[in-house]
Parts: structure tokens; C-alpha cells; sequence
């Protein structure tokens, strides 16, 4: 989906958008935003970016390549436990692998991959010191709701959130779409906070949490309601999305997800993380 717009914009003022190119696509979903955040990570020279649903690394690698082109000191932790969700399907040991060694290979100095359940997880950061935090794991409204209080307290004065998928509906999703809460959640939230949203790539939600922030990611808020911004980055990211069909990849497939089952107890996933580092020894 991309915004047409007869509205100039100066693409100079983009010059992290315009400069990169991802070296990794691995599935269609968020990778239309993807120049979108070389710019925005670009700008805010962030300390701590943590995504809550890493998947197949798209955007986790896009965060490790911007702040490896600029040059900041800054530390990504992709969060999951790549075991799958209602939406995706369950998930095999693949998955997890082929993004872990990409990390390893590239980016073994900025990226840090952590297999635990966001609440769990959440424990072993500081309160105000994450920076940059992206929401992208189960969807629904209550999912989505504790992800964000949960990790609220853990965001810095100068902390941005990313809420994808707050632009799926029937029309473009299908009745998947009804199991998706984001845009809900997202409308409750963002009247208590600076804001802007892109409706392209099934949409990304921008949140302003911290009161300290940048020129230059401040630059970035005010254009946001320009219609030449938009459809900037629709642009870009058509561009993205078309380099992945050229790849005919195609749409990644998983088993289906029983979400009857009910979560294994700590123990239980205790044993299984040992299980799994014995079998990556041998």
C-alpha cells in the first residue's frame, strides 16, 4: 500500500533512508519500514533498542546494520522465544538458527539475542534504560497492553516505541485481521503522547514516550504530518518490499499453533534451554 501524493518533500533531509539498502530480508511483513527506522535510529543515536518479537530477524538486522553504518555505541536485543504464536504457527528450530548465526557472522558486537518471554525478560533491564523499544510480538489487544506496561518503566527520557501492525484489517490481512488488537490499543494509547503512524506494510504506530529528545528526531515528528513524508517512506518501503518478491522467497509457512496448550512452567523451559545448548555442542 502506497500513499500517492503530489506533495514534494527535500529526500536530502533523509540521508540514512537514502543511504542504506537491507542486507537481510527474510519475510514481507516489516520490511516496508524498514528505511523508516535506518532513519529514525539514525537520528536518535539510541544506547538500547530491544524488540519484543524478532522472528526471522528482518528488523533486528536492519536495527544492527543502521547502527553499524553510523557508528553508535549502541546495543540491540532481539527478544523471543521463536516457538510461535496464534498468528505465525509454531515455529521450528530453523528459525532460530538461521538468525542466530546471520547475528553471530555480522553483527556479533551490537546484536544480542535473548530466548525468553518478554515478562521474564524484562526483569534483567534496568528501569530507564531502553531507548528505542519495538512491539512486535502476539497481537492481540491484551498481548499488546502488557507488553507495553510491562516494559514502560523501562524506557529512558528520550524512549520511542513501535507498534507494528496498526494498519491490519479485513481488506488487507483477511479475517486473520480479528485476532489483531494493535490498532485498538494503539488509538487508547497515543492521545498521551506525541504520535504519527504510517499505513503502509499493514502499518507502524510511533510513540513518543520520553520528554527528552533529539533536534533531530524532534525534526522528524514534525514532519510526520506532512502528506510528502508519508508517502516518502511508502516509497521506500515499496521499494524494499519489491526487492524481497524479486527474491521469490515467498511467504514463510509454519505448523499450526495450538493455542489450547497451556505455557510451559519455568521449570519446564529451563529444561528445554539446557536441552537445546547440549544439542548445539555436539
Amino acid at each position: 500500500q502506497v500513499i500517492e501524493s503530489n506533495a514534494a518533500v527535500d529526500t536530502t533531509q533523509f540521508n540514512w533512508a537514502e543511504q542504506l539498502s537491507p542486507k537481510l530480508l527474510k519475510s514481507p511483513w516489516w520490511i516496508g519500514h524498514i528505511p523508516f527506522a535506518f532513519e529514525l535510529i539514525g537520528r536518535q543515536r539510541p544506547a538500547t533498542i530491544v524488540e519484543l518479537g524478532t522472528y526471522s530477524g528482518s528488523s533486528f538486522a536492519a536495527f544492527c546494520q543502521i547502527v553499524a553504518a553510523c557508528g553508535s555505541s549502541t546495543t540491540c536485543y532481539g527478544i523471543d522465544l521463536w516457538e510461535g504464536d496464534i498468528h505465525m504457527g509454531k515455529f521450528d528450530e530453523t528459525l532460530f538458527r538461521e538468525i542466530s548465526s546471520y547475528i553471530s557472522i555480522n553483527y556479533s558486537n551490537i546484536g544480542v539475542l535473548i530466548r525468553k518471554d518478554f515478562n521474564e525478560a524484562a526483569n534483567s533491564f534496568a528501569d530507564g534504560s531502553v531507548d528505542l523499544l519495538h512491539i512486535d510480538g502476539t497481537h492481540t489487544f491484551e498481548a499488546v497492553s502488557n507488553d507495553f506496561n510491562t516494559w514502560l518503566p523501562k524506557l529512558s527520557d528520550s524512549g520511542i516505541v513501535l507498534f507494528h501492525d496498526v494498519n491490519v484489517n479485513m481488506e488487507n490481512t483477511g479475517p486473520a485481521s480479528e485476532k489483531f488488537g494493535v490498532r485498538k490499543f494503539f488509538d487508547g494509547i497515543k492521545k498521551s503522547y506525541p504520535h504519527f503512524e504510517f499505513a503502509h506494510c499493514w502499518g507502524l504506530g510511533v510513540l513518543l514516550v520520553g520528554s527528552k529528545v533529539t533536534p533531530a528526531v524532534s525534526a522528524l515528528f514534525e514532519m510526520a504530518s506532512d502528506a510528502g513524508f508519508q508517502a516518502y517512506f511508502a516509497r521506500k518501503g515499496a521499494i524494499v518490499s519489491k526487492q524481497f518478491d524479486n527474491m521469490a522467497i515467498g511467504v514463510p509457512k509454519h505448523a499450526p499453533y495450538d493455542s489450547t496448550v497451556a505455557p510451559l512452567p519455568v521449570w519446564r523451559r529451563a529444561v528445554r534451554k539446557f536441552q537445546r545448548i547440549v544439542a548445539r555442542m555436539r
